[in-house]
């Protein structure tokens, strides 16, 4: 989204494919900064289904498919993609593109991309192609990167070797990082949503959308602007509902709750924090409530409708090892979160997180018009 929001600032037309959605699918879908019209998205629907061989396709086929034509159809200039699993054998990675970018890696999605996170790395490198401008923005990056960089001839710069990200923690208040790479210099205001890790995430796509190799051209003040106006729902985001202050967040791997929990802490409530919270079963999660639970003051938990949901009992248990002081279940998510809210006194908070299927609901109920972003 960092990527979509300075390329159009730059001047550009861009679509946009990410996934998964919140409440509406064409909220995947985003043409010329807006989702796209359902119209558009049914006619490309419409030319898959005649295909004799559309029956082969899994969901996310189909969605990435509709992708493709929705934006062949638009006359965009740039198309920016997010790979859905991986990397490699992902529906995504059918397209050549000219840049790319490999995020922090961590442990999500092992019984189909690996156990370790080198392994993990080799099946997310799998997006680079010879002579192809790229980044790698990891902290602790994994050799396996930088060996299938080597492999296919991709020109990859690394965080914290070809491209640097420096903050003056002396001048937090100013939210201004810097990127440094190769002789050049461009500031980076802090992105709307709050958390430092923020700036790392756009010192990178900075970092590519300007690579010497890039086919893009995107001034410093395109970043500026961009940056300013960007808007994500679901990710560290700050709402009211009936006076009470709501972050909603969609973190669901360890590194996700790292970064939620560091945010939390850099802005502390002048009353208690409430947790809402539910997971599927397949997530780590352990790893997800233990970084937050020194942080929050009751949760409020419910199973997901879903097949792959938690059982309740492992999500007690999980916050019980991890230190949680209060722990109250209820028999849904609308249960729970609507416990938490009447619980929330004045000065107090909530945070909503652990899926798109906990955020996505609960976020909807949200009137627009009467709870602007707090």
């Amino acid at each position: 989204m960092m990527a979509e929001s300075i390329c159009a600032a730059a001047g550009y037309r861009v679509g946009s494919y990410t996934s998964p959605h919140l409440t509406d699918v064409r909220e995947r879908f985003r043409v010329a900064g807006r989702e796209v019209e359902a119209s558009a998205l049914i006619g490309a629907f419409e030319r898959i289904d005649v295909h004799p061989e559309s029956g082969a396709l899994t969901y996310f086929e189909w969605l990435t498919v509709a992708a493709f034509l929705v934006f062949e159809r638009a006359a965009l200039d740039v198309w920016v993609l997010e790979v859905g699993l991986g990397g490699r054998l992902d529906a995504v990675n059918a397209l050549d593109a000219d840049l790319a970018l490999i995020t922090p890696i961590g442990l999500d999605h092992q019984a189909w991309l690996g156990e370790t996170r080198d392994a993990i790395g080799g099946e997310k490198a799998g997006i680079l192609r010879p002579r192809q401008p790229a980044v790698y923005s990891d902290p602790s990056p994994v050799d396996s990167v930088e060996q299938a960089a080597r492999r296919v001839g991709a020109d990859l710069w690394i965080l914290g070797r070809d491209y640097h990200l420096v903050v003056d923690e002396s001048v937090m208040t100013a939210s201004v990082g810097c990127l440094e790479r190769r002789g050049r210099r461009t500031s980076l205001p802090l992105p709307r949503h709050v958390g430092t890790h923020q700036w790392q995430n756009a010192a990178s796509v900075v970092a590519l959308l300007q690579h010497p190799g890039s086919p893009l051209v995107v001034p410093d003040a395109a970043v500026a602007t961009g940056l300013a106006a960007l808007q994500l729902a679901g990710r560290l985001e700050r709402r009211c509902d009936r006076g009470r202050s709501v972050w909603f967040d969609v973190a669901h791997n360890t590194e996700a709750a790292d970064a939620l929990a560091a945010a939390l802490s850099e802005r502390p409530p002048t009353g208690r924090r409430l947790a809402v919270f539910s997971a599927f079963a397949d997530k780590p999660i352990e790893a997800l409530v233990r970084p937050l639970a020194a942080l929050i003051d009751g949760w409020w938990i419910a199973p997901l409708t879903e097949p792959r949901a938690a059982e309740v009992g492992r999500i007690e248990s999980a916050l019980v090892s991890a230190g949680a002081c209060r722990v109250q279940r209820e028999a849904d998510l609308s249960s729970a979160y609507n416990a938490a809210l009447i619980e929330a006194g004045e000065g107090d908070e909530l945070v909503v997180f652990g899926s798109f299927h906990v955020v996505g609901p609960l976020r909807a109920r949200l009137d627009e018009n009467e709870n602007a972003d707090a």
